[in-house]
């Protein structure tokens, strides 16, 4: 199920080094290509509909993330880049009040096809990419 955000945008104080990356990459500081790679070893945040507990037993909770809609209706996994980014989300979203901390990598392996990512949202360093762009970078790690 996707989800519309009508969050307002926060002023968003970069507080480690990926936020730093993104932040230079919007003011035209760094390159996008520049944050995608530090975005590739980063641990970030997704909101999911129930705590997850590491049991196998997950899988039949059907425990989901918050995914909320883009352009077109397309699907957009909402991601945070720290902890302190997400309850302005929660708050909008209470079925998804639990923060799970993941690698990026494993959102790359694990996101299903034609599904993009929202970085952020509702913050002033955001950023998405496209479910086309989230494919790329699927088909590279598999290279590797």
């Amino acid at each position: 199920m996707s989800e519309q955000s009508s969050v307002p945008v926060a002023e968003l104080e970069p507080v480690n080094d990926l936020e730093k990356a993104l932040a230079a990459a919007q003011n035209g500081e760094s390159t996008t290509a520049e944050f995608l790679q530090q975005l590739i070893d980063a641990e970030v945040f997704i909101l999911l509909s129930q705590a997850e507990t590491g049991d196998e037993e997950d899988d039949e909770r059907n425990i989901q993330p918050l995914v909320l809609e883009g352009p077109e209706k397309t699907p957009m996994l909402a991601m945070f880049t720290h902890s302190d980014r997400v309850p302005p989300i929660i708050k909008e979203f209470p079925d998804f009040a639990f923060p799970y901390e993941v690698e990026f990598s494993w959102i790359v392996a694990n996101a299903t096809n034609g599904m993009g990512l929202v970085i952020n949202p509702g913050w002033s360093y955001a950023a998405s990419l496209p479910p086309e762009a989230l494919a790329q970078l699927r088909n590279k790690g598999d290279q590797t």
